[in-house]
């Protein structure tokens, strides 16, 4: 009994920090960077200054943990529409942009939250150890599918990671752009902009970054 009432307790902190971060993400969605605050969050959830204290030690490890839950949504759901493309490693990179230009993902709420955690990086450890493992990832993932692609096109593999930091910086970078002014170009164009990227360097082999 005692061992099956620990599990629920687990459960069940588990459940309320759960619910904690969905009260921080509307939080900084709603106020920017004055919804980074114990109090705003604790006001969004309906509950108490004590209980955001009791699962989390400060402000930073509850903004980490959003900044974690929210990145590894995105990412899942970019993932599930990869999977669902062909098998060739184009096809998935192709699926990649189209999903990362989806309209989940062009959300205006999304970009004050995301310019929030930006802005906390390099000032809290607990925001850069989240960025990094979840850049690394995000990295990984496409270079992994250029260095699938480098290998059915017959050409070198050494830059693939160098390569795959550039892509997720247009893609970041694009996706910024759109956002800050819908305007400047479609969803389309962002895609086929990342489309024109990777097939420039297919067409000429990367021979200014493979190594020597």
């Amino acid at each position: 009994m005692q061992r099956a009432a620990r599990k629920y307790r687990r459960v069940q902190a588990e459940t309320r920090r759960e619910y904690l971060v969905e009260a921080a993400l509307r939080s900084l969605a709603a106020h920017g960077h004055e919804g980074v605050s114990v109090r705003r969050i604790a006001a969004e959830a309906g509950v108490s200054v004590g209980l955001i204290n009791h699962h989390y030690r400060s402000i930073d490890l509850l903004i980490a943990h959003a900044y974690e839950s929210l990145a590894d949504s995105i990412m899942a759901s970019v993932i599930a529409t990869v999977d669902q493309a062909e098998a060739t490693p184009r096809a998935r990179l192709t699926a990649f942009f189209r999903a990362s230009f989806s309209p989940p993902m062009l959300d205006p709420a999304l970009l004050g939250v995301w310019v929030v955690f930006w802005s906390m990086i390099r000032h809290s450890a607990a925001m850069q150890s989240v960025h990094d493992r979840i850049y690394l990832d995000y990295r990984a993932r496409l270079e992994a599918d250029l260095v699938a692609l480098a290998e059915t096109e017959g050409l070198p593999q050494g830059a693939c990671r160098l390569i795959a930091t550039g892509l997720a910086a247009l893609l970041d970078g694009a996706w910024l752009e759109w956002c800050l002014n819908p305007d400047n170009f479609s969803p389309e164009d962002g895609v086929a902009l990342c489309e024109s990227w990777v097939d420039g360097f297919v067409a000429t082999g990367f021979p200014r970054l493979a190594p020597p």
